[in-house]
């Protein structure tokens, strides 16, 4: 791929601007880097070692940021010190691991497996075409913005979607990291049957921590923007509820889409992303011009709302996932709770301050609550996320 761009990249230089074009021209070794760290955090995530996975993910945020600042001050780079700290930062990490597994496991081409490599080329690519539909799913509200709008209003708009997707996304992340290994060594070891059990666990505790992060995101969205961005970006307020809303539908989705990866039918996944990825465009090039970035929050958290639906009804044909109501019920209503005790909350002058015990106070409230409601479904989230219980769950 990386050839490819330059070869692309060496008849249409002329088309660029030369002080972005001069900027291109890295891009390839930053996408080599880049993948390369990847590949080491899926190869941590199958072998199960956590810490590891943790620490490189840590380390490399801060190097990033720390590389990216000695290229700018100290050696007088502009945007190419940025590319070249994620690249210097991702290759150092990539090779030290490839080196450090190469010692363990001796890799050789003798070992390459011909049949094994197209099977995961016919299950992957179908995943790209995903990634790629969700790509215009989450980015194109951005350029019609700027098309109806001005600069100002992406720039409002992409500042409020960052935070609301950050703070959901991150539990999606925790959660998917965690759980999935978990599923499909049970659905391999142990077959459909008991992958359903724990599939309804996993989605229970899905929405026991991701309901009430929407909803404390959407009640403090005033505390939270005045805090992070400041007054001029105050209209952000009204997009992190659809944000947020939009992301958690988006991250419950990705359960239904492991029917498809565990039944190796990933060739329907892009077909299911088409509908709402063209969904989210039409609806963008009518709410845009109407009601600007309001609308475009609006038309994300319809599109992929859509896209959650479609994901559910079609992975029924191939698994069916029980749906924890009970659990969902529950947790609705301790985050019902939850938001009328932040709602009562009086606030404080200093923005940080007020924020920070409307946080911590609508944690213990909906602790309480939960504690009181569901004290099973808490002790199966502590338990299940533990070496101990995975090579149980696996044995069982």
């Amino acid at each position: 791929i990386a050839a490819l761009f330059l070869l692309i990249f060496s008849f249409t230089d002329k088309m660029f601007d030369r002080r972005f074009g001069e900027v291109l021209i890295y891009l390839p070794v930053v996408l080599i880097c880049s993948a390369g760290f990847k590949f080491i955090l899926v190869m941590l995530r199958a072998m199960q070692a956590s810490l590891r996975y943790s620490v490189h993910m840590s380390v490399n945020s801060a190097a990033k940021l720390a590389t990216a600042l000695v290229f700018i001050l100290v050696f007088a780079y502009q945007a190419e010190g940025i590319l070249f700290g994620l690249a210097l930062t991702s290759g150092v990490a990539f090779l030290w691991e490839v080196i450090r597994m190469a010692r363990r496991w001796s890799p050789s081409m003798h070992h390459f497996n011909t049949r094994l490599s197209g099977k995961m080329l016919r299950f992957g690519m179908p995943l790209l075409g995903m990634v790629l539909l969700n790509l215009i799913l989450s980015v194109s509200d951005r350029y019609l913005l700027q098309v109806f709008k001005d600069a100002a209003q992406v720039g409002v708009y992409s500042a409020g979607y960052r935070i609301a997707e950050t703070g959901v996304y991150s539990i999606v992340l925790f959660l998917n990291l965690a759980a999935f290994p978990v599923l499909i060594q049970v659905f391999e070891s142990e077959g459909e049957d008991r992958s359903k059990v724990l599939a309804k666990d996993l989605l229970a505790f899905y929405l026991v921590l991701l309901f009430p992060v929407v909803t404390g995101i959407s009640i403090l969205s005033e505390e939270i923007v005045a805090a992070m961005l400041g007054p001029e970006y105050h209209a952000a307020r009204d997009l992190l509820p659809w944000v947020s809303a939009g992301i958690a539908s988006m991250g419950l989705g990705l359960y239904y889409v492991k029917c498809f990866e565990l039944k190796e039918k990933t060739n329907l996944i892009p077909f299911l992303y088409i509908g709402p990825a063209l969904l989210n465009l039409l609806l963008n090039l009518w709410w845009i011009p109407r009601w600007g970035m309001q609308g475009a929050a609006v038309s994300t958290f319809v599109a992929y709302l859509c896209c959650l639906l479609l994901l559910v009804v079609s992975s029924r044909k191939l698994i069916r996932w029980k749906f924890p109501w009970s659990t969902a019920a529950k947790a609705t209503v301790a985050s019902l709770l939850m938001g009328i005790g932040l709602l009562l909350l009086p606030s404080v002058d200093n923005a940080w301050w007020s924020l920070g015990m409307k946080i911590a106070a609508g944690a213990a409230i909906y602790l309480l609550i939960l504690v009181l409601m569901e004290k099973r479904i808490i002790h199966a989230a502590i338990s299940l996320f533990t070496e101990r219980t995975i090579e149980t769950e696996v044995a069982k």
